[in-house]
């Protein structure tokens, strides 16, 4: 695989796990589904929460101080030459937030780490205050259009940027881009792929400050239709036409965690759906 290429792969395992047999899975679950090869080199990152119970985490519920990695993992990263990215893109931080997720902000600053964000205040305050930290704008923040995609990298906060999973089918918005080499693509999928209204974002975050007893989605709660539904693909192993992206001049990629439990994706069928 060309050295240019860098994948972000997930972390969100149980902490008894080691990252090296997760990487190692992500690793060979791309090859035998999607002809996917890479390589200890290629992984740029794996994101997820570490032993520290701040407010910040976002993107998954911190439920019972949920550990994806804890020191030992962090540590074999650093000797393959991995940096760790932190999952804190809640969509919302106040100053005691902040405050109170300084000392784990402290802890993890040193060169090849990143931050994920979704509010620019944060990403502001990480670039100042902690400069080593590489800030990444979630997925989270569902850019979707040129005209978003501009204000975003018009802030000059960000050295990379997430597009939301459903981007990925919108050629013409794609070749649009300017420096593909900031973006970031997911290279598999999960439900966000369908949903209607990514409401589970914002009460994830409220979930993981305390302020609310439990996550909220489009789908279960609120009883929103997907936006399709597609029965003829195994969602579970289904992998975006990557070398499409690497033709368009796409250098970053995202790869999920590829089981059901992570990816809600039986949720993307007909058969399935909610009535």
């Amino acid at each position: 695989m060309d050295k240019e290429i860098k994948i972000s792969c997930s972390a969100r395992k149980n902490w008894q796990y080691h990252i090296s047999d997760w990487i190692d899975f992500e690793r060979a679950h791309a090859k035998i589904h999607s002809g996917l090869k890479f390589d200890y080199d290629n992984v740029d990152y794996a994101f997820g929460t570490t032993e520290d119970n701040i407010p910040l985490w976002g993107g998954r519920m911190n439920e019972g101080n949920w550990i994806n990695l804890t020191r030992v993992d962090i540590y074999w990263l650093y000797d393959k030459g991995i940096g760790y990215k932190a999952t804190l893109s809640s969509k919302s931080m106040s100053d005691a937030d902040y405050k109170n997720s300084k000392e784990m902000l402290k802890e993890h600053h040193r060169e090849g780490n990143a931050i994920i964000t979704s509010i620019d205040k944060f990403a502001r305050r990480i670039k100042n205050d902690f400069p080593k930290y590489k800030v990444e704008a979630s997925a989270v923040m569902d850019i979707t259009t040129e005209e978003h995609l501009n204000k975003v990298i018009d802030t000059d906060l960000y050295d990379t940027i997430v597009l939301p999973i459903c981007a990925n089918d919108d050629t013409k918005f794609l070749k649009s881009i300017k420096n593909k080499d900031q973006i970031r693509l997911f290279i598999n999928a999960e439900c966000s792929y369908t949903c209607p209204k990514k409401v589970c974002y914002g009460t994830i975050s409220q979930f993981n400050k305390e302020t609310r007893d439990k996550m909220i989605c489009s789908y279960y709660d609120l009883k929103m239709p997907r936006t399709f539904y597609d029965d003829s693909v195994d969602w579970n192993n289904f992998y975006f036409d990557k070398d499409k992206f690497d033709k368009m001049g796409f250098s970053n990629y995202k790869l999920l965690p590829s089981f059901e439990g992570q990816q809600r994706t039986w949720i993307m069928y007909e058969r399935n759906k909610i009535v």
